[in-house]
C-alpha cells in the first residue's frame, strides 16, 4: 500500500533490481531483461540509466554498461538489501516527508514544504490526493486546513504511524530509537521480564512506546479503544505485571509521569504488546492456565478442524500454541483490519504470492479455509479485513506440520564400499530437519534409490521409486541436485496426502 507514495519511475528501478537480485547473474543482456519485465528497449534503458544513477543513494551495488550498451554488469555487495532499496525510495517520497513532519510536529505550511523538496505546489497537492486513498485504508484522513491534520481514532493513528515507521526499519538510522533515552537498560529489562520476545520485538515495542509517547506530548490521548482491547488478556503477563515492569520504566526514563496514563492508554498499549507477538510452543510451556483465557470457541473450532481434516492428534503444547496465535490473529485482524494489508517490509500482495510461498499447503489451506467458514462465518469478515489471513494460518502450521509429515525414505549404494555409504548416510540424514529416513534394503520400497553405479532400473517399474545417480565422490553440484530432488518428493508426498482429504464433511 505505502509504495503508492513511490513514482512509478522509481517503483521500476526497484522492479529491475529485484530482478538482478534474484537471478543473480554476472552479466545480462538489456534485450532479454526488456522482454521478461515488458519494456521497450528504450524503456529499459531508461530504467537502467536510473538503477545506476541510484547508485550513488545506496552504493552496495555496481552496474555498469557493456558491449556498446547491449549488455550490463552487475554486482552485489554482501551488504545488499532490497529492503533498503524500497526504504530510500519511500523516504524520499513527499508523502513520506509530509506524514513524518506532521508526526515529528515540524509542519509549517505547503509552500515551505515545497520550497524545501524543490516540488511545486501543484504536485504536493496531487501527492496529498494520493496520500488521502491510502489513509482511508487505515480509515484515516487528512487535511492540512484543520489544527490536528489527520483525523481518525488516535488508536488508528499510531498504528498507522506504528507501520509507517517499521516498514523502513534501520537500526543503525532510526530517529524513533535514537530519541529513547536510557534505551539500551530498557530493551534488558524487557528482555528480563519478557524472555519470548526476541530482540527485534523489543525493538519493535519500545519504538510503538516512543510514537505513543510523541503523540501523548503533542496532546493527542487515547480516549476511545474497541471493546477487544478492554477485555484483552495477555497469555503470558497480566496487566499489573505489564505496567509495573514495562510501561512505568520506560516513562519514567523518558520524563513522562504515569499520571497520563490513562486505564484507556493502558488498555491500548497493553493489547499491542499481546499481539504483536508470535509465541513458541516452549513460550508457552510455564503458563498453561493464563493460555485457557487466551482463546475462545472460533480458535477452538478451527484447532479441532485441523485435527479431524489433516488427520492430525495435537499434542496438548501444540493446541495451545495453535490457540494463543490463532487468537492474536483473529483480534489483529478485527481491530486493524483494511482492505489493503502490507507486510512488515510494507509489501502488498496476492494469492499468487503466497502460493508462491507455499506451492503446496496454500491452495489446500485456501479449501480448509472455505469449509470451515461455512460453519464459522465470521471468518468470512475476518478475511474480509485481513487478506494475508490464510497465509498467516499457513505459516503457524508448518513446524507443527513438519512434525507429524511422512519422512522421505532413500536408500544408498555405492562401488566405493561400506564405508563411502555410511559417510553419504550420515551426511543425507543430516542435511534437513524435516523427516528423512535410511532404508537398509531396495525391496523395501524407498522413495529415491541413490547410486554411483548403473542399477536395474525394472526392478522399480512398479513402483515411485526414483532413481538417482551421482559420482563415487559427489560434487557440489550433485549435493545440490540431491537436495533439490529430495524436496520435490517430500512436496509430491504431501500434495499426495493432501490431496485425499475432505473439507466438506
Amino acid at each position: 500500500m505505502f509504495e503508492e507514495f513511490i513514482d512509478i519511475n522509481e517503483r521500476q528501478v526497484y522492479q529491475f533490481l529485484n530482478y538482478c537480485y534474484e537471478r543473480d547473474e554476472k552479466l545480462y543482456v538489456v534485450k532479454d531483461i526488456a522482454l521478461d519485465l515488458n519494456y521497450t528497449l528504450a524503456k529499459m534503458n531508461s530504467v537502467i540509466q536510473q538503477a545506476e544513477s541510484f547508485c550513488e543513494r545506496y552504493p552496495e551495488y555496481k552496474l555498469s554498461f557493456l558491449s556498446e550498451n547491449k549488455m550490463i554488469k552487475v554486482e552485489f555487495s554482501s551488504q545488499f538489501l532490497l529492503s533498503k532499496v524500497y526504504s530510500i525510495l519511500l523516504e524520499g517520497t513527499i508523502g513520506y516527508i509530509l506524514l513524518d513532519s506532521l508526526y515529528k510536529g515540524t509542519y509549517q505550511s505547503l509552500e515551505n514544504l515545497s520550497q524545501k523538496n524543490y516540488i511545486s505546489l501543484r504536485t504536493i497537492q496531487r501527492k496529498l490526493r494520493e496520500l488521502n486513498t491510502i489513509l482511508k485504508n487505515y480509515h484515516l484522513s487528512c487535511s492540512l486546513k484543520k489544527g490536528n491534520p489527520i483525523e481518525g481514532e488516535e488508536y488508528r493513528i499510531r498504528y498507522f504511524f506504528h507501520l509507517m515507521y517499521w516498514q523502513s526499519f534501520d537500526e543503525n538510522h532510526s530517529d524513533i530509537l535514537s530519541s529513547i533515552k536510557n534505551k539500551r537498560q530498557l530493551l534488558e529489562k524487557f528482555a528480563k521480564h519478557a524472555p519470548y520476545t526476541r530482540s527485534i520485538d523489543r525493538k519493535k515495542w519500545i519504538s510503538l512506546l516512543r510514537i505513543s509517547l510523541q503523540r501523548m506530548k503533542q496532546g493527542h490521548p487515547i480516549t476511545y479503544v474497541p471493546e477487544e482491547m478492554n477485555k484483552f488478556v495477555h497469555p503470558l503477563i497480566t496487566k499489573e505485571e505489564f505496567t509495573h515492569y514495562i510501561l512505568e520504566p520506560f516513562f519514567e526514563a523518558n520524563f513522562w509521569s504515569m499520571n497520563h496514563i490513562t486505564p484507556t492508554e493502558q488498555a491500548y498499549l497493553y493489547f499491542m504488546f499481546g499481539v504483536m507477538n508470535t509465541y513458541l510452543e516452549e513460550d508457552l510451556l510455564d503458563a498453561p492456565d493464563k493460555v485457557q483465557e487466551s482463546w475462545g470457541w472460533i480458535e477452538s473450532s478451527i484447532v479441532e478442524n485441523f485435527e479431524k481434516n489433516f488427520k492430525i492428534c495435537f499434542t496438548t503444547s501444540e493446541k495451545n500454541y495453535l490457540y494463543v496465535n490463532l487468537a492474536m490473529i483473529h483480534l489483529y485482524s478485527r481491530v486493524f483490519g483494511t482492505k489493503k494489508k502490507v507486510d512488515a517490509f510494507g509489501k502488498s500482495a496476492e494469492d499468487r504470492d503466497f502460493q508462491h510461498i507455499f506451492p503446496v499447503m496454500y491452495p489446500i489451506m485456501q479449501q480448509f479455509f472455505g469449509g470451515v467458514a461455512r460453519r464459522i462465518p465470521e471468518l468470512n469478515t475476518y478475511y474480509e479485513k485481513n487478506s494475508r489471513l490464510i497465509f498467516q494460518y499457513c505459516m503457524l502450521v508448518r513446524d507443527i506440520f513438519i512434525k507429524h509429515e511422512q519422512p522421505v525414505i532413500f536408500y544408498i549404494q555405492s562401488k566405493y564400499g561400506k564405508t563411502q555409504e555410511l559417510w553419504a548416510k550420515k551426511r543425507i540424514l543430516s542435511m534437513t530437519e524435516r523427516p528423512i529416513k535410511y532404508s537398509a534394503s531396495a525391496d523395501q520400497l524407498p522413495d529415491i534409490v541413490i547410486s554411483d553405479y548403473p542399477i536395474d532400473k525394472k526392478a522399480h517399474d512398479q513402483t515411485n521409486t526414483q532413481i538417482f545417480y551421482w559420482n563415487g565422490q559427489p560434487t557440489k553440484n550433485d549435493w545440490a541436485r540431491l537436495k533439490a530432488e529430495i524436496i520435490k518428493i517430500r512436496n509430491e508426498k504431501n500434495r499426495s496426502i493432501l490431496e485425499k482429504l475432505d473439507f466438506v464433511n
